[in-house]
């Protein structure tokens, strides 16, 4: 085993800020595509009961998730399984994503069945962070747009807000 993974990130780690929090060996791969699933921002936060990200496997060729492939060590997984509530919020998937012309094996983390609410909206600060890191990697507008128009709401935790705010103020 070497000593670098591959990660599909397609939410909040999307932003090399906040992932290089929770795993600084990160070095950004490139963007990448995951044919026939969707984006739901539905995932039950174990830590603040908002709504995180989620992909949802599809039938439908027109569907597609962009995220970020990143090499992080593997001595840092831990970390990032910890911040991403791996075993109670989310489950390890193992997938294929398009980078170009080719497929490039990764992992990525998806919902756990019983941690998924459709009617949960993220903070504002969470969803702004994801659209920051669609819009540095240079996602299709209407993909940016879909994620801009997602429905948020405020963060009552106000030192929380604030430090995920000065994440943001570089974007």
């Amino acid at each position: 085993m070497g000593q670098w993974i591959r990660y599909f990130a397609y939410g909040s780690n999307m932003l090399a800020a906040r992932l290089r929090a929770r795993t600084p060996s990160c070095r950004w791969v490139g963007v990448a595509q995951l044919p026939r699933h969707v984006l739901r921002f539905h995932q039950v936060s174990a830590t603040d009961g908002s709504a995180k990200c989620n992909i949802i496997p599809t039938a439908s060729s027109d569907d597609v998730v962009y995220g970020v492939v990143y090499d992080i060590r593997r001595s840092e997984r831990a970390r990032l399984d910890a911040a991403e509530d791996l075993g109670g919020g989310y489950r390890i998937a193992e997938l294929c994503v398009r980078m170009g012309r080719h497929g490039e094996g990764v992992f990525c983390y998806v919902a756990a069945d019983d941690r998924v609410n459709d009617r949960l909206r993220p903070f504002a600060w969470y969803r702004d962070i994801v659209l920051a890191g669609a819009r540095v990697h240079g996602f299709p507008d209407s993909y940016v747009k879909a994620i801009a128009a997602e429905a948020a709401v405020a963060d009552p935790d106000e030192v929380r807000h604030a430090y995920h705010m000065r994440l943001l103020g570089r974007y």
